[in-house]
C-alpha cells in the first residue's frame, strides 16, 4: 500500500465522526434514524442517500433553521471504503496473474519439439516445458485458493454497508444556546426479522411471552448504546376519519375518499412509562404508552454495521389457563388451548410456541390486545381419542306437508382421556343457519349443549377423569320448501 493511501486512513477515522446514531424508530413499514448533529460545524454525514424532504429537525423552541441543502456524493476514503478497494485491487491481480500463468500453458502446450536435433536436448526441453507446466498449475491453484478467501473477506466487508452514496446535510441554525440537537430521516439498509417465544408452564399455569427481534444494519458505521423504538403498526397512518357523505337511496354510493397523513412522532408527546427502564449501561427494556398508542423500547444496544444482533423487546408473564378444544365440525381432533389476559398490546408477528419446554411449532399469531381475553393454540394433544360417527342423513317429504322437504342429520362422539389427569373439554360442533323464514333449523340431539352462538358455533363444554369416556350426541333437523 502507498504513501497515499497510509495517508488517507491515518485522517479517515473522523471522516464518521459526526455520525452519531442515538436511537432507532422501526415502523411495520419504515425505519426512521435519530442523529445527532453540531450546530457549530454547519454540516453533518448522514447514512445513505436522503432527501432533504424526508429529514425532520428536532429543534428547541430557541432554534430556527435559517437554510439546508444536501447533496448525493460517492463516499469518501473512509477505512471501509480503503480496504474494499484495497481487496477488489488484490483480487483482479490475482486473477490476472492466473490469466498469464494459463496463457503460457497454452503457449508451453503449443511448443513444438520437431526442430530439436540430439536426444539430449530433446530430453532436456521435454522436461523443462513438462515441469514448468506443471508448476504453473500449482501456482493457479494456489491463486484461486487465495481468490476464494479474498472475495469471502470482501463479502463480508460489503454487508457492511451495502449503500454507495452518502448524502451530505449543510445546514444553518441559529440557536439561542447552542447544545448537540437532533435531526430523524428514513434508512432502508437494514433487516429485522421479528418474532415471539411463547412457552406455556402447565405446573405453574404461566405463559411466557418474549419480544425479540434479529436486527442486522449495513450502513458503515456502528451503532453504540441506542434506544430502539419498536411500533406495531406503520409510520403512515389514518389520523382523521372518513368523510361524512349523506347516502341518497335513489343514487349510486360514492365511494368515500380517504384522507391519511404522516403519524406524528411519538417522542414529541408526553410518555407515561409501564415499566422502569434499567439506568446501567447494558441492554434493557419498556413498554410505553401515550394516550393512544403504545411501543415497546429496547436501550443500550449496540449495532455493529454488518453483523445480525438479538434485541429483546419485552419478557412477560401472564397466568393462564389450559382446556382442549374438539374442531368436530373438522378434523375432530383435541387441540391445547391456553387463555390468558395481557396487559400489553402485541402486534401481529410470527411465534414460536413452546409446552412446558417442548418446541411445539411455529404459527402466525393474530394482536393481542391488551386487557382482554386473547388465546392460544399448542398443537393437538394425542393423549385424547376423539372416534366420530355418521348414524343419521336421510331426507323425505313428511306426508302431511308434501311442499316441505325434511332433511335430519345425526353423529355421535366418542371421547376418551387416555392421560393419568383429568382435562377440562370443550367440544365444537356447527349448526346450519338459516337465511330465510321458510327455512327452518331446530337440535334434536340427546345431548344437551352448553351454548350456542348465533353465527351457530355450539359449545359442549365437560370435564373427563383419568381414562374417563363420555358420548355426545350431536344431530339437527332442517325443514325447507321444496324446489318446484
Amino acid at each position: 500500500m502507498n504513501k497515499k493511501i497510509l495517508l488517507i486512513i491515518a485522517i479517515s477515522s473522523s471522516i464518521f465522526a459526526s455520525t452519531d446514531i442515538k436511537s432507532l424508530d422501526i415502523f411495520t413499514n419504515k425505519t426512521l434514524v435519530n442523529q445527532k448533529i453540531d450546530i457549530s460545524k454547519n454540516s453533518v454525514e448522514l447514512l445513505g442517500q436522503v432527501r432533504l424532504e424526508d429529514i425532520r429537525f428536532k429543534l428547541n423552541s430557541t432554534c430556527e433553521v435559517n437554510s439546508t441543502e444536501i447533496k448525493n456524493e460517492k463516499f469518501r476514503d473512509d477505512k471501509l471504503s480503503l480496504k474494499i478497494e484495497e481487496l477488489q485491487f488484490q483480487i483482479n491481480s490475482k486473477e490476472n496473474k492466473m490469466k498469464a500463468l494459463k496463457s503460457n500453458i497454452a503457449f508451453l502446450e503449443r511448443t513444438s519439439l520437431t526442430n530439436i536435433s540430439t536426444t539430449k536436448s530433446l530430453k532436456n526441453t521435454s522436461s523443462f516445458i513438462k515441469n514448468e507446466i506443471m508448476e504453473n498449475h500449482n501456482l493457479i491453484y494456489q491463486l484461486q485458493k487465495d481468490i476464494k478467501e479474498k472475495n469471502e473477506e470482501l463479502k463480508e466487508l460489503i454487508k457492511k454497508r451495502t449503500n454507495t452514496k452518502f448524502s451530505k446535510l449543510t445546514y444553518d441554525i441559529s440557536c439561542a444556546n447552542k447544545k448537540d440537537l437532533m435531526i430523524s430521516y428514513p434508512i432502508y439498509n437494514m433487516q429485522r426479522n421479528g418474532f415471539y417465544e411463547i412457552n406455556y408452564d402447565s405446573s405453574k399455569k404461566d405463559i411466557n411471552i418474549k419480544n425479540l427481534s434479529f436486527i442486522t444494519q449495513s450502513t458503515g458505521v456502528d451503532f453504540k448504546n441506542i434506544d430502539i423504538k419498536l411500533y406495531t403498526y406503520n409510520y403512515t397512518n389514518q389520523v382523521v376519519p372518513n368523510n361524512f357523505r349523506p347516502e341518497y337511496l335513489d343514487l349510486y354510493e360514492e365511494k368515500a375518499i380517504q384522507t391519511y397523513e404522516a403519524a406524528p412522532m411519538l417522542d414529541s408527546i408526553s410518555m407515561k412509562k409501564s415499566v422502569r427502564v434499567n439506568t446501567l449501561i447494558k441492554p434493557s427494556f419498556a413498554y410505553i404508552e401515550d394516550s393512544t398508542k403504545s411501543f415497546f423500547k429496547a436501550s443500550n444496544v449496540n449495532l455493529v454495521s454488518g453483523k445480525k444482533t438479538e434485541v429483546v423487546f419485552a419478557k412477560d408473564s401472564y397466568k393462564a389457563t389450559n382446556s382442549l378444544e374438539i374442531d368436530a365440525y373438522s378434523s375432530s381432533q383435541a387441540f391445547y388451548k391456553v387463555d390468558f389476559k395481557s396487559s400489553k398490546l402485541y402486534g401481529v408477528l410470527n411465534a414460536k410456541l413452546y409446552l412446558d419446554g417442548t418446541y411445539i411449532g411455529r404459527t402466525n399469531l393474530k394482536e393481542i390486545k391488551k386487557d382482554k381475553k386473547s388465546s392460544i393454540y399448542f398443537g393437538t394433544n394425542r393423549f385424547i381419542d376423539v372416534k366420530k360417527e355418521l348414524i343419521r342423513d336421510i331426507k323425505e317429504e313428511p306426508f302431511f306437508s308434501l311442499n316441505k322437504l325434511k332433511t335430519q342429520k345425526e353423529w355421535n362422539f366418542k371421547i376418551t382421556n387416555n392421560q393419568n389427569k383429568k382435562q377440562k373439554i370443550v367440544l365444537l360442533e356447527r349448526l346450519p343457519i338459516s337465511k330465510h323464514e321458510d327455512i327452518e333449523v331446530k337440535l334434536i340431539g340427546k345431548t344437551k349443549e352448553t351454548k350456542i352462538d348465533k353465527n351457530g358455533k355450539i359449545y359442549f363444554e365437560f370435564e373427563l377423569k383419568a381414562n374417563e369416556t363420555k358420548e355426545i350426541n350431536f344431530a339437527y333437523e332442517i325443514l325447507k320448501p321444496v324446489k318446484k
